[in-house]
Protein backbone atom coordinates (compact mmCIF):
# COMPACT_ATOMS: atom_id res chain seq x y z
CA UNK A 1 0.00 0.00 0.00
CA UNK A 2 2.82 2.22 0.75
CA UNK A 3 4.43 1.52 -2.79
CA UNK A 4 1.29 2.63 -4.28
CA UNK A 5 1.03 5.37 -3.06
CA UNK A 6 4.43 6.34 -4.08
CA UNK A 7 3.84 5.10 -7.10
CA UNK A 8 0.45 7.69 -7.61
CA UNK A 9 2.55 10.46 -6.43
CA UNK A 10 5.71 9.74 -9.02
CA UNK A 11 2.97 9.00 -11.46
CA UNK A 12 1.77 12.70 -10.95
CA UNK A 13 4.80 14.66 -10.86
CA UNK A 14 6.14 13.00 -14.13
CA UNK A 15 2.61 14.06 -16.01
CA UNK A 16 3.14 17.44 -14.59
CA UNK A 17 6.75 17.45 -16.00
CA UNK A 18 6.35 15.82 -19.58
CA UNK A 19 3.58 17.82 -20.43
CA UNK A 20 5.75 20.81 -21.35
CA UNK A 21 8.26 18.43 -23.37
CA UNK A 22 8.69 18.86 -27.04
CA UNK A 23 10.04 15.48 -28.79
CA UNK A 24 13.74 16.11 -29.66
CA UNK A 25 16.89 14.09 -28.72
CA UNK A 26 20.84 15.77 -28.79
CA UNK A 27 23.57 13.45 -29.87
CA UNK A 28 27.28 12.74 -30.06
CA UNK A 29 29.98 10.80 -31.88
CA UNK A 30 33.43 10.85 -31.57
CA UNK A 31 35.65 9.40 -33.64
CA UNK A 32 39.15 6.69 -32.61
CA UNK A 33 41.35 9.79 -32.99
CA UNK A 34 39.66 12.08 -31.10
CA UNK A 35 39.06 9.56 -28.02
CA UNK A 36 41.03 9.58 -24.73
CA UNK A 37 41.72 5.57 -25.60
CA UNK A 38 41.60 5.72 -29.04
CA UNK A 39 37.25 4.04 -28.78
CA UNK A 40 35.00 5.18 -31.49
CA UNK A 41 31.95 7.11 -29.13
CA UNK A 42 28.04 6.90 -30.41
CA UNK A 43 26.19 8.82 -27.77
CA UNK A 44 22.55 9.64 -27.90
CA UNK A 45 19.56 11.16 -25.05
CA UNK A 46 16.30 10.00 -26.03
CA UNK A 47 14.42 13.31 -24.63
CA UNK A 48 11.05 11.98 -25.50
CA UNK A 49 9.12 12.77 -22.17
CA UNK A 50 10.03 11.74 -18.19
CA UNK A 51 6.81 9.02 -18.17
CA UNK A 52 7.80 7.56 -21.35
CA UNK A 53 8.56 3.41 -20.05
CA UNK A 54 11.87 1.97 -22.20
CA UNK A 55 12.64 -1.91 -22.34
CA UNK A 56 15.92 -2.87 -23.40
CA UNK A 57 15.33 -6.36 -25.32
CA UNK A 58 17.17 -8.91 -27.23
CA UNK A 59 15.29 -10.10 -30.51
CA UNK A 60 16.68 -13.85 -31.41
CA UNK A 61 17.39 -14.47 -35.02
CA UNK A 62 14.13 -15.77 -37.00
CA UNK A 63 13.45 -17.48 -40.07
CA UNK A 64 10.32 -16.16 -42.13
CA UNK A 65 8.13 -18.08 -44.75
CA UNK A 66 8.77 -16.78 -47.91
CA UNK A 67 6.35 -13.71 -48.43
CA UNK A 68 6.40 -12.53 -44.77
CA UNK A 69 5.84 -8.82 -44.37
CA UNK A 70 6.53 -6.37 -41.67
CA UNK A 71 3.73 -4.22 -41.01
CA UNK A 72 3.37 -0.95 -38.97
CA UNK A 73 -0.22 -1.12 -38.19
CA UNK A 74 -0.41 2.75 -37.09
CA UNK A 75 0.70 3.66 -40.72
CA UNK A 76 0.23 1.40 -43.14
CA UNK A 77 3.88 0.82 -43.94
CA UNK A 78 4.85 -2.80 -45.28
CA UNK A 79 8.53 -4.04 -46.21
CA UNK A 80 9.52 -7.87 -46.41
CA UNK A 81 10.98 -9.71 -44.09
CA UNK A 82 14.06 -11.56 -44.58
CA UNK A 83 14.31 -15.57 -44.92
CA UNK A 84 16.63 -15.21 -42.28
CA UNK A 85 16.61 -12.26 -39.54
CA UNK A 86 20.01 -11.63 -37.60
CA UNK A 87 20.00 -11.48 -33.75
CA UNK A 88 19.81 -8.33 -32.66
CA UNK A 89 19.39 -5.93 -29.21
CA UNK A 90 17.06 -2.89 -29.13
CA UNK A 91 16.05 -0.07 -26.92
CA UNK A 92 11.31 -0.27 -27.50
CA UNK A 93 8.96 1.63 -26.40
CA UNK A 94 6.86 -0.21 -23.76
CA UNK A 95 3.42 1.03 -25.58
CA UNK A 96 4.30 -0.52 -28.87
CA UNK A 97 0.72 -0.91 -29.82
CA UNK A 98 0.14 2.78 -29.14
CA UNK A 99 2.57 4.27 -31.82
CA UNK A 100 4.86 2.00 -32.84
CA UNK A 101 8.30 -0.11 -31.83
CA UNK A 102 10.64 2.90 -31.70
CA UNK A 103 13.56 0.15 -31.37
CA UNK A 104 16.03 3.23 -30.67
CA UNK A 105 19.67 1.29 -30.19
CA UNK A 106 21.39 -1.85 -30.98
CA UNK A 107 23.78 -4.15 -31.95
CA UNK A 108 23.36 -7.16 -34.27
CA UNK A 109 25.01 -10.72 -34.71
CA UNK A 110 27.72 -9.21 -36.73
CA UNK A 111 28.39 -6.02 -35.05
CA UNK A 112 26.45 -3.74 -36.97
CA UNK A 113 24.67 -1.10 -35.08
CA UNK A 114 21.53 1.57 -35.53
CA UNK A 115 20.98 4.51 -33.22
CA UNK A 116 17.89 6.17 -34.66
CA UNK A 117 17.22 8.76 -34.48
CA UNK A 118 17.39 12.57 -33.76
CA UNK A 119 14.19 14.04 -35.70
CA UNK A 120 14.73 16.89 -37.52
CA UNK A 121 12.71 19.14 -39.83
CA UNK A 122 12.82 20.56 -43.08
CA UNK A 123 12.21 24.04 -44.39
CA UNK A 124 8.71 24.63 -46.55
CA UNK A 125 10.02 25.31 -49.56
CA UNK A 126 11.99 21.46 -49.13
CA UNK A 127 8.72 19.84 -47.56
CA UNK A 128 6.12 21.16 -50.56
CA UNK A 129 8.92 19.89 -53.65
CA UNK A 130 9.05 16.86 -51.92
CA UNK A 131 6.22 15.99 -49.63
CA UNK A 132 6.78 13.24 -46.56
CA UNK A 133 4.95 9.92 -47.25
CA UNK A 134 2.53 8.81 -45.22
CA UNK A 135 3.04 5.61 -44.89
CA UNK A 136 6.75 6.00 -45.48
CA UNK A 137 9.95 4.46 -43.88
CA UNK A 138 9.88 6.18 -40.06
CA UNK A 139 11.35 5.83 -36.52
CA UNK A 140 9.40 3.80 -35.08
CA UNK A 141 10.63 0.73 -37.69
CA UNK A 142 14.11 1.81 -38.74
CA UNK A 143 16.40 -0.24 -35.98
CA UNK A 144 13.31 -3.27 -36.65
CA UNK A 145 13.85 -3.20 -40.31
CA UNK A 146 17.89 -2.27 -40.95
CA UNK A 147 19.29 -4.56 -37.68
CA UNK A 148 17.81 -7.82 -38.81
CA UNK A 149 18.84 -7.69 -42.52
CA UNK A 150 22.70 -6.13 -43.00
CA UNK A 151 25.82 -7.47 -42.30
CA UNK A 152 27.81 -4.36 -42.42
CA UNK A 153 27.22 -0.90 -41.99
CA UNK A 154 27.72 0.10 -45.71
CA UNK A 155 25.39 -2.49 -46.38
CA UNK A 156 22.55 -0.44 -43.65
CA UNK A 157 23.34 2.44 -45.35
CA UNK A 158 22.51 1.52 -48.82
CA UNK A 159 19.27 -0.38 -47.64
CA UNK A 160 18.29 2.90 -45.45
CA UNK A 161 19.06 4.47 -49.02
CA UNK A 162 16.75 2.20 -51.27
CA UNK A 163 13.74 1.88 -49.10
CA UNK A 164 13.80 6.46 -48.78
CA UNK A 165 14.14 5.99 -52.70
CA UNK A 166 11.09 3.35 -53.22
CA UNK A 167 8.68 3.50 -50.02
CA UNK A 168 9.72 7.07 -49.17
CA UNK A 169 10.43 8.85 -45.96
CA UNK A 170 7.54 9.62 -43.18
CA UNK A 171 9.75 12.67 -41.22
CA UNK A 172 13.06 14.11 -40.80
CA UNK A 173 15.09 11.86 -39.28
CA UNK A 174 19.18 12.27 -38.60
CA UNK A 175 20.27 8.37 -37.38
CA UNK A 176 24.05 6.79 -37.44
CA UNK A 177 25.31 3.40 -38.99
CA UNK A 178 28.19 1.68 -37.99
CA UNK A 179 30.22 -1.62 -37.32
CA UNK A 180 33.71 -1.94 -36.35
CA UNK A 181 35.41 -0.30 -39.17
CA UNK A 182 33.11 2.76 -40.09
CA UNK A 183 30.93 5.22 -38.77
CA UNK A 184 28.18 6.78 -41.16
CA UNK A 185 26.19 10.00 -40.28
CA UNK A 186 22.71 10.49 -42.47
CA UNK A 187 20.27 12.93 -43.04
CA UNK A 188 17.02 12.52 -44.30
CA UNK A 189 15.64 15.85 -45.50
CA UNK A 190 12.45 15.00 -46.68
CA UNK A 191 10.04 12.44 -48.02
CA UNK A 192 12.78 11.68 -51.05
CA UNK A 193 16.01 12.96 -50.49
CA UNK A 194 18.69 12.13 -47.91
CA UNK A 195 22.11 12.26 -47.32
CA UNK A 196 25.08 10.16 -45.60
CA UNK A 197 28.81 10.53 -44.99
CA UNK A 198 31.32 8.29 -43.66
CA UNK A 199 32.57 9.73 -39.99
CA UNK A 200 36.53 10.71 -39.99
CA UNK A 201 38.71 8.67 -37.22
CA UNK A 202 39.37 12.31 -36.62
CA UNK A 203 35.91 13.98 -35.77
CA UNK A 204 33.91 15.33 -33.58
CA UNK A 205 30.54 16.03 -33.49
CA UNK A 206 27.49 16.76 -31.63
CA UNK A 207 23.76 17.19 -33.05
CA UNK A 208 20.32 18.40 -32.11
CA UNK A 209 17.24 18.64 -34.11
CA UNK A 210 18.47 19.98 -36.95
CA UNK A 211 20.28 19.26 -39.72
CA UNK A 212 24.13 20.32 -39.87
CA UNK A 213 26.14 18.62 -43.16
CA UNK A 214 27.42 21.34 -45.11
CA UNK A 215 29.09 20.30 -48.40
CA UNK A 216 27.77 17.34 -50.53
CA UNK A 217 30.71 15.77 -52.63
CA UNK A 218 28.49 13.70 -55.06
CA UNK A 219 31.49 12.18 -56.50
CA UNK A 220 33.40 11.04 -53.57
CA UNK A 221 31.17 7.57 -53.41
CA UNK A 222 33.66 5.80 -51.06
CA UNK A 223 33.13 8.26 -48.47
CA UNK A 224 29.19 9.68 -49.58
CA UNK A 225 25.97 7.69 -50.44
CA UNK A 226 23.53 10.40 -51.04
CA UNK A 227 20.58 11.07 -53.69
CA UNK A 228 21.69 11.83 -56.93
CA UNK A 229 19.78 14.92 -57.58
CA UNK A 230 20.42 16.52 -53.70
CA UNK A 231 21.66 19.29 -55.29
CA UNK A 232 20.47 20.17 -58.23
CA UNK A 233 16.64 19.35 -56.73
CA UNK A 234 17.46 22.53 -54.51
CA UNK A 235 18.32 24.60 -57.30
CA UNK A 236 15.33 23.42 -59.60
CA UNK A 237 13.19 23.94 -56.94
CA UNK A 238 14.58 27.67 -55.57
CA UNK A 239 15.63 26.95 -52.02
CA UNK A 240 19.76 25.78 -53.11
CA UNK A 241 22.07 27.97 -50.86
CA UNK A 242 25.47 28.45 -50.29
CA UNK A 243 28.33 28.84 -47.61
CA UNK A 244 31.22 30.18 -47.93
CA UNK A 245 30.77 29.77 -52.01
CA UNK A 246 30.09 25.84 -51.60
CA UNK A 247 26.83 24.20 -51.56
CA UNK A 248 25.02 23.88 -48.27
CA UNK A 249 22.81 20.82 -47.47
CA UNK A 250 21.69 22.05 -44.29
CA UNK A 251 20.97 25.78 -45.21
CA UNK A 252 19.04 24.32 -48.32
CA UNK A 253 16.99 21.49 -46.90
CA UNK A 254 16.69 23.06 -43.07
CA UNK A 255 14.47 24.86 -41.36
CA UNK A 256 16.03 27.89 -39.58
CA UNK A 257 17.75 27.39 -36.79
CA UNK A 258 15.52 27.22 -33.48
CA UNK A 259 16.32 28.76 -29.81
CA UNK A 260 16.15 25.35 -28.57
CA UNK A 261 19.06 23.81 -31.38
CA UNK A 262 21.05 26.87 -30.77
CA UNK A 263 21.18 26.03 -26.94
CA UNK A 264 22.35 23.23 -27.14
CA UNK A 265 25.03 23.75 -29.75
CA UNK A 266 26.47 26.69 -28.22
CA UNK A 267 26.59 25.00 -24.95
CA UNK A 268 27.74 21.25 -26.23
CA UNK A 269 30.29 23.12 -28.57
CA UNK A 270 31.55 24.96 -25.38
CA UNK A 271 31.53 21.88 -22.93
CA UNK A 272 34.01 19.82 -25.68
CA UNK A 273 36.05 23.13 -27.07
CA UNK A 274 35.83 25.89 -24.32
CA UNK A 275 38.78 28.10 -25.15
CA UNK A 276 37.10 28.67 -28.68
CA UNK A 277 34.43 30.53 -27.00
CA UNK A 278 31.73 29.74 -29.42
CA UNK A 279 29.90 32.69 -30.11
CA UNK A 280 25.65 31.96 -29.36
CA UNK A 281 24.82 34.36 -32.29
CA UNK A 282 26.31 32.41 -34.82
CA UNK A 283 25.24 32.17 -38.13
CA UNK A 284 26.43 28.62 -39.09
CA UNK A 285 27.42 26.15 -36.57
CA UNK A 286 29.90 23.56 -37.79
CA UNK A 287 29.15 19.48 -37.82
CA UNK A 288 33.14 19.13 -36.99
CA UNK A 289 34.46 20.42 -34.04
CA UNK A 290 38.30 20.10 -32.57
CA UNK A 291 37.45 19.64 -28.49
CA UNK A 292 40.13 20.93 -26.14
CA UNK A 293 41.30 17.20 -25.07
CA UNK A 294 40.84 13.72 -26.07
CA UNK A 295 37.28 13.05 -25.01
CA UNK A 296 36.52 10.41 -22.17
CA UNK A 297 33.50 8.10 -21.90
CA UNK A 298 33.30 10.22 -18.62
CA UNK A 299 33.25 13.22 -20.58
CA UNK A 300 30.17 12.48 -23.11
CA UNK A 301 28.21 10.98 -19.57
CA UNK A 302 28.57 14.26 -18.22
CA UNK A 303 27.58 16.19 -21.45
CA UNK A 304 24.25 14.32 -21.56
CA UNK A 305 23.31 15.85 -17.91
CA UNK A 306 25.06 19.08 -19.00
CA UNK A 307 22.55 21.91 -18.04
CA UNK A 308 24.53 24.69 -18.72
CA UNK A 309 26.09 25.46 -15.26
CA UNK A 310 28.33 28.65 -14.40
CA UNK A 311 27.28 29.94 -17.84
CA UNK A 312 24.14 32.73 -18.33
CA UNK A 313 21.72 29.90 -19.92
CA UNK A 314 22.42 27.91 -16.63
CA UNK A 315 18.94 25.69 -17.17
CA UNK A 316 19.17 25.61 -12.83
CA UNK A 317 18.52 29.14 -12.13
CA UNK A 318 14.71 30.15 -12.55
CA UNK A 319 15.04 33.00 -14.97
CA UNK A 320 16.22 30.10 -17.55
CA UNK A 321 13.07 28.74 -17.21
CA UNK A 322 12.45 28.52 -20.85
CA UNK A 323 16.38 26.86 -21.66
CA UNK A 324 16.63 23.91 -23.88
CA UNK A 325 18.99 21.96 -21.84
CA UNK A 326 21.17 18.94 -23.20
CA UNK A 327 20.34 17.06 -19.46
CA UNK A 328 16.83 17.79 -19.87
CA UNK A 329 14.60 15.92 -17.08
CA UNK A 330 12.58 14.67 -20.59
CA UNK A 331 15.34 11.96 -21.20
CA UNK A 332 13.86 9.00 -21.24
CA UNK A 333 16.83 7.00 -21.36
CA UNK A 334 20.35 8.16 -22.33
CA UNK A 335 23.17 5.67 -24.14
CA UNK A 336 26.58 5.81 -25.60
CA UNK A 337 28.14 3.03 -27.58
CA UNK A 338 31.91 2.10 -27.10
CA UNK A 339 33.10 0.54 -30.14
CA UNK A 340 36.77 -0.73 -29.69
CA UNK A 341 39.72 -1.92 -31.89
CA UNK A 342 40.65 -4.77 -30.05
CA UNK A 343 36.84 -6.25 -30.37
CA UNK A 344 35.97 -9.02 -32.88
CA UNK A 345 33.48 -7.23 -35.38
CA UNK A 346 31.06 -10.08 -34.15
CA UNK A 347 30.86 -8.87 -30.62
CA UNK A 348 30.24 -5.31 -31.88
CA UNK A 349 31.06 -3.35 -28.35
CA UNK A 350 30.09 -2.10 -25.38
CA UNK A 351 26.71 -0.15 -24.67
CA UNK A 352 26.25 2.11 -21.68
CA UNK A 353 22.40 2.37 -21.02
CA UNK A 354 21.11 4.78 -18.17
CA UNK A 355 17.14 4.54 -17.88
CA UNK A 356 15.37 7.82 -16.93
CA UNK A 357 17.46 11.08 -17.33
CA UNK A 358 21.30 10.75 -17.20
CA UNK A 359 21.78 13.33 -14.01
CA UNK A 360 20.52 11.24 -11.57
CA UNK A 361 20.70 7.82 -12.42
CA UNK A 362 23.55 5.75 -13.60
CA UNK A 363 25.15 4.03 -16.98
CA UNK A 364 25.71 0.23 -17.06
CA UNK A 365 27.37 -1.52 -19.71
CA UNK A 366 26.33 -4.54 -21.28
CA UNK A 367 28.06 -5.99 -24.85
CA UNK A 368 26.54 -6.28 -28.16
CA UNK A 369 26.34 -10.26 -27.97
CA UNK A 370 24.64 -10.69 -25.14
CA UNK A 371 21.41 -13.30 -25.57
CA UNK A 372 19.28 -11.70 -22.81
CA UNK A 373 18.70 -8.84 -20.41
CA UNK A 374 17.46 -8.90 -17.04
CA UNK A 375 13.98 -9.32 -16.31
CA UNK A 376 12.96 -5.29 -15.35
CA UNK A 377 14.08 -4.28 -18.44
CA UNK A 378 11.65 -6.20 -20.22
CA UNK A 379 8.43 -5.05 -17.77
CA UNK A 380 5.61 -3.76 -20.48
CA UNK A 381 3.98 -1.53 -17.34
CA UNK A 382 3.44 2.07 -18.48
CA UNK A 383 2.81 3.24 -14.88
CA UNK A 384 5.48 3.50 -11.81
CA UNK A 385 6.16 -0.31 -11.14
CA UNK A 386 9.23 -1.90 -8.87
CA UNK A 387 9.42 -4.24 -11.32
CA UNK A 388 10.45 -1.87 -13.95
CA UNK A 389 13.94 -0.77 -14.39
CA UNK A 390 12.98 2.36 -16.31
CA UNK A 391 10.25 3.24 -13.28
CA UNK A 392 12.93 2.19 -10.63
CA UNK A 393 15.46 4.81 -12.22
CA UNK A 394 13.04 7.14 -13.02
CA UNK A 395 11.82 7.65 -9.48
CA UNK A 396 15.38 8.17 -8.08
CA UNK A 397 15.69 10.92 -10.70
CA UNK A 398 12.35 12.23 -10.44
CA UNK A 399 12.40 12.65 -6.68
CA UNK A 400 16.36 14.07 -7.14
CA UNK A 401 15.24 17.10 -9.11
CA UNK A 402 12.64 18.47 -7.18
CA UNK A 403 15.65 19.83 -5.20
CA UNK A 404 18.66 19.57 -6.69
CA UNK A 405 20.69 21.36 -4.21
CA UNK A 406 19.08 19.47 -1.15
CA UNK A 407 17.74 16.13 -2.63
CA UNK A 408 20.12 15.34 -5.97
CA UNK A 409 23.82 16.43 -5.17
CA UNK A 410 24.25 13.01 -3.31
CA UNK A 411 22.25 11.13 -5.12
CA UNK A 412 24.20 12.42 -8.65
CA UNK A 413 27.28 11.99 -6.39
CA UNK A 414 26.49 8.45 -5.30
CA UNK A 415 25.68 7.13 -9.53
CA UNK A 416 28.73 8.97 -10.95
CA UNK A 417 31.39 7.38 -8.30
CA UNK A 418 29.28 4.07 -8.91
CA UNK A 419 29.82 4.06 -12.24
CA UNK A 420 33.14 5.10 -12.49
CA UNK A 421 33.65 1.93 -10.15
CA UNK A 422 32.01 0.02 -13.28
CA UNK A 423 34.34 1.70 -16.10
CA UNK A 424 37.10 0.88 -13.61
CA UNK A 425 36.23 -2.56 -13.36
CA UNK A 426 35.21 -2.97 -17.55
CA UNK A 427 39.58 -3.74 -18.35
CA UNK A 428 39.42 -6.79 -16.55
CA UNK A 429 35.77 -7.83 -17.38
CA UNK A 430 37.05 -7.04 -21.85
CA UNK A 431 40.06 -9.65 -20.77
CA UNK A 432 38.16 -11.90 -19.88
CA UNK A 433 35.62 -11.90 -22.78
CA UNK A 434 38.47 -11.56 -25.42
CA UNK A 435 39.83 -14.50 -23.64
CA UNK A 436 36.54 -16.38 -23.98
CA UNK A 437 36.26 -15.29 -27.10
CA UNK A 438 38.85 -16.61 -28.56
CA UNK A 439 38.00 -19.93 -27.35
CA UNK A 440 34.60 -20.20 -27.63
CA UNK A 441 32.24 -17.14 -28.73
CA UNK A 442 28.94 -19.17 -27.35
CA UNK A 443 31.05 -18.97 -23.55
CA UNK A 444 31.64 -15.31 -24.75
CA UNK A 445 27.90 -14.56 -24.95
CA UNK A 446 26.69 -17.14 -21.83
CA UNK A 447 29.76 -14.78 -19.88
CA UNK A 448 28.89 -11.36 -21.28
CA UNK A 449 25.03 -12.29 -20.82
CA UNK A 450 25.47 -13.22 -16.90
CA UNK A 451 27.34 -10.09 -16.23
CA UNK A 452 25.26 -7.49 -17.96
CA UNK A 453 22.33 -9.34 -16.15
CA UNK A 454 23.81 -9.31 -12.63
CA UNK A 455 25.49 -5.63 -12.91
CA UNK A 456 21.58 -4.47 -13.49
CA UNK A 457 20.34 -6.42 -10.29
CA UNK A 458 22.89 -4.57 -8.18
CA UNK A 459 22.09 -1.44 -9.78
CA UNK A 460 18.53 -1.82 -9.46
CA UNK A 461 18.62 -2.70 -6.36
CA UNK A 462 20.67 0.31 -4.84
CA UNK A 463 18.16 1.80 -6.78
CA UNK A 464 15.74 0.66 -4.62
CA UNK A 465 17.41 1.71 -1.58
CA UNK A 466 17.57 5.48 -2.91
CA UNK A 467 14.09 5.92 -4.18
CA UNK A 468 12.95 4.26 -0.37
CA UNK A 469 15.42 6.63 1.56
CA UNK A 470 14.43 9.80 -0.67
CA UNK A 471 10.66 9.43 -0.70
CA UNK A 472 11.16 9.46 3.05
CA UNK A 473 12.99 12.24 3.19
CA UNK A 474 11.24 14.13 0.82
CA UNK A 475 8.03 13.05 2.20
CA UNK A 476 9.37 14.47 5.80
CA UNK A 477 9.89 18.36 4.34
CA UNK A 478 6.17 18.73 4.40
CA UNK A 479 6.24 18.55 8.38
CA UNK A 480 9.43 20.21 9.64
CA UNK A 481 11.98 20.55 6.76
CA UNK A 482 15.68 18.59 7.03
CA UNK A 483 18.39 20.77 8.55
CA UNK A 484 20.58 18.58 6.27
CA UNK A 485 20.70 17.60 2.59
CA UNK A 486 19.52 14.14 1.90
CA UNK A 487 22.63 11.19 1.84
CA UNK A 488 21.83 8.11 1.01
CA UNK A 489 22.80 5.41 3.47
CA UNK A 490 24.55 3.37 0.65
CA UNK A 491 26.50 6.12 0.19
CA UNK A 492 27.91 5.83 3.96
CA UNK A 493 29.92 2.26 3.29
Amino acid sequence: MKKRIGGLLLTALLVVSSSVSALACTATIVGKNMSEDGTTFIARTEDIGGGHTKRYLVQPAVQYAKGATFLDRNTGFTYPQPENAYKYTYVPDADVEGDGIYGEIGFNEFGVFVDATVSAQPNESAETADPFVTDGFREANIVSILLPRVKTAREGVELLASIVEEKGSAEGNILVIGDSNETWYIEIYTGHRYAAIKVPDDACMLFPNCFMLGDVNLEDTENVIASKDLITFAQQNQFYKEHEGKFHAALSYAEELSEGNRQRLWGGQNFLAPSQKVSYNKKVFDLFITPDEKVSLEDIMELQKYRYEGTELDANLPENADVREIGTERQAECHILQIKPEYPSELGGIMWLAMGNAEHSVYLPTYGNITNTHPAYQNTSLNYSPDSAYWVFRSVATLAELNREKFGASVREYWTEYQNELIANQKEIDKKVLELYAQDPQKAAEYTTKQGIDIADTAIKNAKILYEELMTYVATEGGRPNKQPFIPSIAQN
